[in-house]
């Protein structure tokens, strides 16, 4: 159904089988502009509803009709038929090119598209070509091979990525070991409450695990600083889970310190807060809980 508004164009209902969304949105986006270019006529009549269900007219959204309904068809014979009460152009020349911006899904089969047209479509093709000659710019590439660039430039950021998650792992092995060789006994207790450097939260479990396997029983409190903020990470190994300790409880105390919470299961436990400066303070908590 072509409306024509502000620039903007809708199918009030497009029934597609809109699964490969980006190969069906390419194959629109052809369909509709030959349709456009063949300056088609868009004209309607009124005609009892019952009438135009029988002729296979398209009614969408549920709507609710009187006894006689105005009917937008385009071309003759019709490549559309549907009942309409908006405004519309009277040729489908007068749309000039269409694109597709946007689409949802409004049932089952069917999506609603949105889709700039005329100057609409203009203005959005030069900010597109304009923000893409920006971007070969920022790549140093040209214009033409910019796709290969970023998919080399992609290729080489996972591959980066993957070194980093390697080193901080590293890093999170030595840093475990050395916390081993300085931790503390408490009332019986094996204790390791420690400051360690800017790491993730999977890091951190990491680091937990090993030390659990490494201590076979006792309890560790990690806190590291992560977007700024303190984070923790508690744990409790299972003998001593049954003699009342909680990693839950314990993490949400020392949280408190630093003017976050968080908590968890009586094994391992996570929380973050507000106020980096006392992350020393609230590690030195821990102690007085055990």
């Amino acid at each position: 159904m072509f409306i024509s508004r502000k620039n903007k164009f809708f199918l009030g209902a497009l029934a597609l089988t809109c699964y490969g969304f980006e190969e069906e949105i390419y194959k629109v986006n052809h369909i509709v502009n030959e349709r456009i270019r063949h300056n088609l006529a868009v004209y309607d009549e009124e005609i009892p509803y019952k009438q135009a269900i029988e002729e296979g007219v398209i009614a969408l959204f549920g709507e609710k009709y009187g006894d006689v309904v105005r009917v937008l068809r385009i071309g003759k014979p019709p490549i559309s038929s549907e009942l309409c009460g908006g405004t519309h152009v009277t040729n489908s020349g007068e749309i000039g090119f269409f694109h597709i911006i946007s689409e949802s899904s409004i049932g089952a089969g069917l999506r609603r598209i949105e889709a700039v047209t005329g100057r609409g479509a203009e203005a959005y093709i030069d900010k597109r070509l304009s923000d893409l000659e920006k971007i070969a710019e920022y790549m140093d590439a040209e214009l033409d091979s910019i796709t290969d660039k970023a998919y080399s430039l992609s290729i080489e950021l996972k591959n980066e990525r993957k070194r980093a998650q390697a080193l901080e792992k590293e890093i999170g092995r030595m840093t475990a070991d050395n916390l081993l060789i300085h931790g503390e006994t408490i009332k019986g207790i094996k204790l390791i409450a420690s400051k360690v450097p800017p790491v993730s939260i999977e890091t951190l479990r990491q680091m937990s695990d090993y030390l659990r396997e490494q201590m076979k029983s006792g309890i560790i409190v990690l806190g590291t600083v992560q977007g700024d903020k303190p984070l923790f990470l508690a744990a409790v190994t299972l003998d001593l889970v049954a003699k009342g300790y909680n990693a839950g409880d314990i993490v949400k105390k020392v949280a408190v310190v630093t003017g976050g919470g968080g908590g968890g299961k009586a094994t391992l436990a996570q929380a973050g807060g507000k106020n980096k400066a006392k992350l020393d303070e609230a590690l030195q908590l821990v102690e007085s809980l055990i």
